[in-house]
């Protein structure tokens, strides 16, 4: 597989959001696995990743921030593209 793209979702917006992201990847010739982060048992299997999470209280969801901490080798080897999800007021700064 090409490109996991990885998902953490409270209300299935995220999961949305991540499936119309796999079409257009596919699209563009790559193969693509849309999953939630919790159910990824191997993440070296992929050589991208496209990972989004909801933003609840101003941070990502436990399974998305586990998923970054318990594979940062593999993160930090390949081309890692993250996306957020959230009201306005969720998410911080301007």
């Amino acid at each position: 597989m090409d490109i996991l793209v990885g998902y953490a979702s409270s209300h299935g917006s995220t999961l949305e959001i991540a499936d119309r992201l796999a079409v257009r990847l596919g699209e563009a010739g790559f193969k693509t696995e849309v999953r939630a982060m919790e159910t990824v048992d191997d993440a070296d299997a992929y050589r991208a990743f496209v990972l989004g999470s909801a933003v609840h209280g101003q941070t990502w969801l436990e399974p998305a921030k586990a998923f970054l901490r318990d594979n940062p080798d593999v993160l930090g080897a390949r081309p890692v593209w993250i996306f957020s999800v959230g009201m306005p007021g969720a998410l911080p700064g301007p």
